[in-house]
């Protein structure tokens, strides 16, 4: 009788791919940077994290900066929350405008957390390469929600404030719930959604924000 052929255990596993193992560095290195900073970071920390030589690494990458660059240049690449928001703000349409707005930023950050922990340290170090990222997104978020501010305060919809601070009230209220989750680890006394997150930001800045209605007219205090 003929012998039936033994089945192999040990199957090797696919060979990572090129792109993969890119990827895969570009990963383990914004998590090495938002943990230690850039300055606090080495070659050898990633290759290790990523459980190669550094060798290997330098195959793909010729040091941090270029690390660095390709992480700022992947996050570049995705659209803006602007252009989700942009259809909402023709329309006067505040409560999508501030809700979506806030939804798209605490998403973001909830899909890549080691972000905004880099960004962070690379303000504290003086990093020149983060500059760019602030100058084309941070700046452009805010400046956005100043002339949307400026022209409803315009229209008579929203109090006479200074749009400048009230685009950064907005904006620092949707920081502080980043900053509290991801660089502290702390969380909502009471298990939220980030959907409701942002419909409360947005509910506590607009009931705020709402022009007074009186007899005869607006009433812009």
């Amino acid at each position: 009788m003929r012998a039936t052929p033994s089945v192999r255990t040990g199957a090797r596993r696919p060979r990572t791919t090129s792109v993969e193992r890119r990827d895969q560095i570009l990963r383990e290195a914004a998590r090495c940077f938002g943990t230690r900073g850039f300055r606090g970071t080495t070659t050898r920390d990633v290759a290790s994290a990523v459980g190669i030589t550094e060798a290997a690494l330098y195959r793909y990458f010729s040091g941090k900066e270029a690390m660095y660059a390709a992480i700022l240049d992947a996050r570049m690449a995705v659209p803006e929350v602007i252009a989700a928001v942009e259809p909402f703000a023709r329309a006067r349409d505040d409560k999508r405008v501030f809700t979506q707005l806030a939804l798209a930023v605490l998403q973001s950050v909830e899909a890549d957390p080691s972000f905004l922990r880099l960004l962070l340290y690379s303000a504290l170090e003086g990093h020149e390469m983060a500059r760019p990222f602030y100058e084309t997104r941070l700046r452009r978020l805010r400046e956005f929600l100043t002339r949307y501010i400026a022209q409803r305060a315009r229209e008579g919809e929203f109090r006479g404030v200074e749009p400048v601070l009230a685009a950064r009230a907005f904006i620092g209220m949707v920081a502080d719930q980043l900053i509290a989750r991801t660089v502290f680890g702390q969380r909502d006394p009471q298990t939220q959604s980030t959907e409701r997150v942002a419909e409360a930001f947005t509910s506590i800045f607009l009931d705020g924000m709402r022009a007074k209605r009186v007899r005869g007219g607006v009433s812009r205090g």
